[in-house]
């Protein structure tokens, strides 16, 4: 059979099968089809267990404090351990944030119609995300200032300052060390009893005052001033510790104190705090958005039932849908406030039953799905769900296990003309809370589960939106069929959400599929 009589009948088959008015779910056998699609998700507002709020409400406070940082929290528990007492609350002033999201997707879509029945497809996602972001500082109400051994933020004379503290300090434990293995203390029982009690206090102090002040991981970015409460404390608290040693014990050369910060933090010392590898270690916001691969995803789609077609009196269709979504995509980004991620990076199962039925002009087409999204490692920092500001050693290796999602989605649509209708969408999503833990190996970062991070991941979505669907089957009015058109243009809106976080994004689509039949000479 030529080329030329065999083309018009593949043709005639990709088309008089299921002229769907709605874009075909299968392709014909035989046939290649080619789509096109896009979306654009701009976001600048949140659910929050139903409540809308900006995007950057998170990070607009009056106070930051303990609570909206762990690098606070970190520090009054150092603090508290020091001291031997409560630490009083810290506060680096306030902040006002206005933040905005942007994303687009681009996809290219092949499917194959393997059967009459069955359709094998892939798609191949390019993601294009981009991350706003206006920070205005207040100073007032901070109470700790930056610290001066910081080997970022910090200043010579600060860290030489603490350095030669800890350095006479260790030669003190050691000079103690060989005077009482010695003996040299024997004769009087009050300077043995303090040797004793120093040489088992010492050691333990030096370590946590090294860990606030100089660790190169741990060591805090901010201190409380010289004049401050605790400041003051902490300062007496060494004092006392070396009087043991140079008054109680004899041991000359130990004279130094760590140095603390003398005022509190400025707007430049706080820019510097959230740029800073030791402090927050967060990045300015790019000029240009970041493009990349999404997640793939390869699916098969099969024909169950189909009665009828649209424009007959009436129709019914089912189909079933087996897609896997592959970890070809970016995880957001740490370094960056309110970054996106340009996929998952995971791999998911999902399995969907479709249903399509109509009469004349009325059609409605309903979908269940449900997401098995599968395990995988990743380093992420470890804060609660509203901390932003989440200092960089908090970094760590965790296992993450998200929530299952399961959707059900309901778009009616009105045949306004026979190659046009006007459709609309409801769809309700439920996705189950995440379960995080660290790897193995990873020890706790600052005594905190790395379950913290599940807060607000298991949430619900509400979306709404409408459009319009045109399917031409490629027969014209001269009677020659030519190649078969769908394009689609549709509007989304996240309406509701009653538990964890969601980003009310208003959502365009876009959507243009050729079909060409392949045909052996």
């Amino acid at each position: 059979m030529r080329t030329r009589t065999l083309l018009p009948i593949l043709l005639a088959l990709c088309v008089s099968r299921v002229p769907a008015q709605l874009p075909l779910l299968t392709a014909p056998r035989g046939t290649l089809r080619i789509e096109f699609g896009g979306g654009f998700f701009p976001a600048t507002s949140a659910f929050a267990d139903g409540r809308k709020r900006d995007l950057g409400e998170p990070l607009t406070l009056g106070s930051i404090n303990a609570a909206a940082t762990p690098l606070l929290g970190d520090l009054e528990s150092r603090l508290a351990e020091i001291l031997g007492r409560p630490a009083n609350s810290t506060g680096l002033g306030g902040i006002t944030t206005v933040a905005e999201r942007q994303r687009g997707v681009a996809t290219i879509g092949l499917a194959l119609g393997v059967t009459r029945r069955i359709t094998v497809s892939g798609t191949v996602p390019i993601v294009s995300v981009r991350s706003q972001r206006a920070l205005t500082y207040d100073p007032s109400g901070a109470t700790v200032g930056l610290n001066p051994a910081d080997p970022n933020i910090g200043d010579a004379a600060g860290r030489a300052r603490t350095t030669a503290f800890f350095t006479e300090l260790d030669a003190a434990i050691a000079t103690l060390t060989t005077k009482y293995n010695r003996g040299d203390y024997a004769t009087d029982p009050t300077a043995q009893a303090l040797a004793q009690q120093t040489l088992s206090d010492a050691p333990a102090l030096r370590s946590s005052l090294y860990t606030l002040l100089m660790d190169s991981v741990r060591a805090s970015a901010v201190l409380p001033t010289d004049v401050s409460a605790d400041g003051a404390a902490l300062l007496t608290r060494v004092t006392t510790l070396r009087n043991k040693f140079t008054s109680g014990l004899g041991i000359a050369g130990f004279t130094g104190v760590p140095a603390l910060p003398t005022t509190t933090i400025t707007a430049a010392g706080f820019d510097a705090l959230l740029a800073a590898p030791t402090g927050f270690g967060l990045l300015a916001p790019e000029d240009r958005p970041i493009v990349g691969l999404g997640d793939i995803e390869g699916a098969v789609t099969i024909e169950l039932i189909q009665h009828g077609r649209p424009g007959d009196a009436s129709w019914l269709g089912f189909w079933m849908q087996g897609l896997g979504r592959f970890p070809t995509g970016q995880l957001a980004r740490p370094q960056f406030l309110f970054d996106q991620g340009t996929g998952d990076r995971q791999i998911d199962a999902e399995v969907a039953g479709i249903v399509e039925l109509g009469r004349h002009r009325l059609g409605l087409r309903a979908e269940g799905r449900y997401v098995m999204q599968l395990a995988s490692d990743h380093f992420a920092r470890i804060g609660g769900r509203d901390q932003l500001l989440i200092p960089a050693y908090r970094t760590a290796g965790v296992h993450h296990n998200p929530g299952d999602i399961i959707a059900v989605t309901v778009q009616p649509f009105f045949r306004l003309a026979p190659r046009l209708a006007f459709t609309g969408l409801v769809s309700y999503q439920r996705r189950g809370a995440d379960a995080t833990s660290y790897v193995t190996g990873q020890n706790p970062v600052g005594g905190a589960a790395a379950a913290i991070l599940d807060a607000g991941t298991g949430a619900d979505a509400t979306i709404v939106g409408a459009g319009f669907s045109y399917v031409h089957d490629g027969r014209h009015r001269d009677g020659i069929l030519r190649m078969p058109v769908e394009a689609g243009l549709s509007v989304e809106r996240t309406v509701r959400s009653g538990s964890g976080v969601v980003p009310a994004t208003l959502t365009s689509r876009l959507v243009f599929r050729v079909y060409k039949a392949l045909v052996r000479q």
